[in-house]
């Protein structure tokens, strides 16, 4: 049954990500926003709440329980994104985008390498709530870099859904559209957060280990979605746009609150996984650049992902 209610619950996250996908390139349409920023910056917002809220709840309820899990989904969210979403691009370009060039700029994902490095490095030093100030500004630098891009996109864009059924100004009916999603999509991924802890209680894996490999499942799958779609669309820069806006705010935001309401004692499962992180991420930008083959690319972060999964279990 709890299975039935996963599946169920990932159908409701994948439709609510195209409502919310057809909403933002609606906004981003009508008021000519950049294309960086309707991916990376608006559409990574809209659905990062439950990783900001994870922790944050965690943390305020304040005991040693909850603190781990709100430790472990500062580290789950980027590790997920950063090998199952990037491993699932490398295939949607390797199938339909072979003679690809210029396909994304890779320096906006050396923000969630630079700030990932940060954070795993203020495990090793005395003052760490000093560098809050760096993460936080890290991410602001990269939302004026986003905002800083003119390229709009010029393509022929969908009908509004709602407007389907309201003929309304199309302004207003996105953003109640966009809305709506980020109301509801809370409400769902609360109740798979729950469904997928008790998976995790059944096999007896520690709060840690569950809040690693199966909350993020819950938590990213917005996310996930929403470069599937675009990726679908034939919009792949705001498909890998999205995945690198979500890292880019996840290695700054959640983890900044780490660093305030913790001592931030890291288990060595986090931080090798922490690393696991930065590597595919390395991997997937050589590959988007020609750098590495794309197929190799694919391998070394099915590899380091299959042989973290070995290590933790």
């Amino acid at each position: 049954m709890v299975f039935i209610t996963i599946f169920l619950l990932m159908i409701a996250i994948y439709i609510l990500s195209e409502i919310i996908v057809n909403a933002i390139d609606t906004l981003a349409h009508e008021f000519k926003i950049p294309e960086g920023f309707t991916s990376s910056v608006i559409a990574a917002l809209a659905t990062t709440l439950p990783e900001f809220l994870v922790p944050l709840i965690s943390f305020l309820k304040g005991t040693s329980a909850t603190s781990e899990i709100g430790v472990s989904s500062i580290f789950g969210g980027p590790f997920f994104l950063s090998t199952i979403g990037f491993l699932l691009i490398l295939l949607i370009i390797e199938a339909k985008y072979k003679a690809f060039k210029d396909i994304y700029d890779i320096t906006n994902l050396m923000f969630f390498i630079l700030n990932f490095s940060v954070l795993l490095l203020a495990i090793f030093l005395p003052y760490k709530k000093p560098l809050i100030f760096v993460l936080v500004f890290i991410y602001m630098y990269f939302v004026y870099n986003q905002f800083k891009s003119q390229k709009t996109n010029k393509e022929h864009e969908e009908e509004l859904l709602l407007r389907k059924l309201i003929k309304f100004d199309r302004k207003v009916l996105a953003t109640i559209q966009m809305i709506f999603v980020v109301i509801s999509i809370y409400f769902v991924i609360e109740e798979l957060v729950i469904q997928i802890e008790n998976i995790s209680h059944v096999l007896g894996w520690s709060n840690t280990k569950g809040a690693l490999m199966f909350s993020p499942i819950a938590t990213e799958a917005p996310e996930l979605f929403n470069a599937l779609i675009w990726a679908r669309k034939g919009k792949i820069r705001q498909s890998i746009g999205n995945i690198a806006g979500s890292l880019a705010f996840q290695a700054s935001m959640p983890a900044s609150l780490g660093l305030l309401f913790t001592s931030w004692h890291v288990p060595d499962m986090l931080i090798i996984g922490g690393f696991v992180s930065i590597i595919s991420t390395v991997f997937f930008s050589l590959g988007i650049s020609k750098s590495l083959n794309i197929k190799i690319g694919i391998l070394a972060i099915l590899l380091i992902f299959v042989l973290y999964f070995i290590y933790i279990l």
